[in-house]
């Protein structure tokens, strides 16, 4: 992720209020982020009805926002922080695994490590009309 304006900060409660509310939108199948280890699972895995590579990043350009949430994929409650930035990620230089998505949650961004072979991934709320 190249170096963004972060306009805020979440921590503690707030960030991890954020990231349930993701998880419930994104993966109601799961309840916890505790079996995600950094380096040996990734949540963005279990993304279900998504576009991906070219058209994910079709999809993710043609939608704006005026505030994006960053959360890290491997998310732990009360240690992570969440992001906040005006400005979109334009791409995954360093191969990380995170998620954009605007405050609305109408739609979310992962970007993987594996970006051209597992990803990006473009998944929309299921209520996004």
């Amino acid at each position: 992720m190249e170096k963004l304006d972060i306009k805020s900060e979440l921590h503690g409660d707030d960030a991890t209020k954020v990231a349930f509310q993701w998880l419930k939108l994104f993966c109601p199948h799961l309840t916890s982020f505790s079996e995600f280890v950094k380096g040996k699972s990734y949540l963005w895995d279990e993304l279900k009805e998504f576009t991906s590579n070219d058209e994910a990043l079709t999809d993710f350009s043609s939608h704006q926002a005026l505030n994006y949430y960053i959360m890290p994929d491997y998310f732990k409650p009360g240690e992570d922080s969440i992001f906040v930035t005006n400005k979109k990620p334009q791409g995954n230089l360093h191969r990380q695994d995170f998620h954009v998505f605007p405050k609305n949650f109408a739609w979310s961004m992962a970007f993987t490590h594996e970006d051209g072979w597992l990803g990006p991934k473009f998944v929309k709320h299921t209520n996004y009309q």
